[in-house]
């Protein structure tokens, strides 16, 4: 394994918190931010259709945040050292929700595609922003619980916003969806309240070492191919569907199914990484996962591949939060932000791997053989962590026993 950091934050490091809880804090900025991607799910395909686009142009806007986001990963995490935590959570949320009124005036392709862009480029500023304030001011204890708080917040507004835009548009004009949208992800913010920042960290910056790219290759193999498998399960779930004649509706049943029993499993996820580990929940998660596509490969009838999309979404909300845990506790202090903006950006790239494999090996050799290798890729990326990484919570001091 290598020589990751454990244990607590030294102190004085980072930021002293107001009377607000940084709980909320990080949990109503993060709240401001899914809004603002989910509701984006629906906007984009309905505003450029509306405007006369075509598929290929909603694809090409739609992919712009992910490359956004990968590109930025290094820029985003020297911005961090330099600006801190709180400064890069404000003005990625201010500059992401004017990019998507941009989206909404915007009427030319390469406009779109560029704020779209940006709004990649911030959602990798608040994550990075968050995971810095959880490393240097949550207690190493409820590391777990926050993240998956973020995991399980990301879920309930996939579900609940694509369906409130939808009524929104049918009310407004296009460019007030988009700017409704925007608004409620600013009151977000004034939800979260604000922490002040400390000017005099007790470790700097430049004393901290930069972690080795070979080290973070390793750290992050294993959670790269896990963000593989799971743009992997919404891209097979209603293919596989789409292949035995399953219906729209039941299709969309399949992946309502999957939804519902990922939101009921995330709470769990944090409580389990806490109280237990990060070991007990990346254990039963990835071997869920993996045991969800075999099923799903094996599928025949409507009703396996359902049991397939219950399995899978059990799994998925289970490591609800998982990622981000790993990134705070492998973090070294004094360099959170290029380290955690460097291994989102890798872990991120499974984002493309996942329906890569899936497009190339069903062309080729059918579903049914995807979803195995999907399987397969997921038990290796469960290898790697252990292999690579293995435990990472935090060692909490023994208590002294009297003699």
């Amino acid at each position: 394994m290598g020589n990751r950091p454990r244990g607590r934050t030294p102190a004085g490091v980072g930021v002293h918190l107001s009377a607000r809880s940084p709980f909320r804090y990080i949990l109503a900025n993060w709240l401001g931010v899914t809004l603002l991607i989910a509701a984006l799910v629906v906007l984009i395909p309905l505003h450029l259709t509306a405007l006369g686009f075509g598929v290929d142009a909603i694809a090409a806007v739609t992919a712009s945040a992910g490359i956004g986001g990968f590109v930025s990963a290094e820029p985003v995490g020297r911005a961090a050292a330099r600006i801190g935590a709180v400064r890069l959570i404000r003005v990625g949320s201010i500059v992401m929700g004017a990019s998507v009124i941009g989206i909404g005036f915007a009427a030319t392709l390469p406009m779109m595609i560029a704020l779209n862009g940006m709004v990649g480029v911030c959602t990798s500023m608040l994550r990075v922003g968050s995971q810095m304030v959880v490393r240097n001011r949550i207690d190493d204890r409820r590391r777990g619980r926050v993240h998956a708080g973020q995991g399980f917040i990301g879920r309930v507004a996939m579900l609940a916003t694509p369906v409130a835009i939808g009524f929104a548009w049918e009310r407004f004009t296009s460019t007030w969806s988009f700017v409704l949208t925007a608004t409620a992800a600013w009151s977000m913010v004034v939800v979260g309240g604000s922490i002040v920042v400390d000017p005099s960290p007790t470790v700097r910056a430049g004393d901290a070492p930069i972690t080795p790219l070979l080290t973070m290759i390793r750290y992050s193999s294993g959670p790269t191919l896990f963000t593989a498998a799971r743009s992997a399960r919404g891209l097979l779930l209603p293919l596989v569907g789409l292949e035995l004649g399953q219906t729209a509706s039941r299709i969309g049943l399949l992946v309502g199914l999957s939804a519902a029993a990922d939101v009921a499993t995330a709470p769990v996820s944090g409580p389990l990484m806490d109280g237990r580990g990060r070991l007990a929940t990346i254990i039963p998660s990835f071997s869920l996962t993996a045991a969800g596509f075999v099923l799903l490969g094996l599928a025949d009838t409507g009703w396996l591949v359902g049991a397939a999309a219950v399995v899978l979404g059990l799994a998925n909300g289970l490591s609800a939060g998982l990622l981000l845990t790993l990134g705070t506790d492998l973090a070294p202090a004094g360099k959170e932000g290029p380290f955690l903006g460097r291994f989102g950006a890798m872990h991120d790239a499974g984002r493309l791997l996942g329906p890569f494999i899936v497009g190339l090996l069903g062309e080729l050799l059918g579903l049914d053989i995807a979803s195995l290798a999907m399987a397969g890729v997921t038990l290796i990326g469960l290898a790697c962590l252990l292999a690579f990484v293995g435990e990472t919570r935090p060692a909490r001091p023994r208590p002294i026993t009297p003699r």
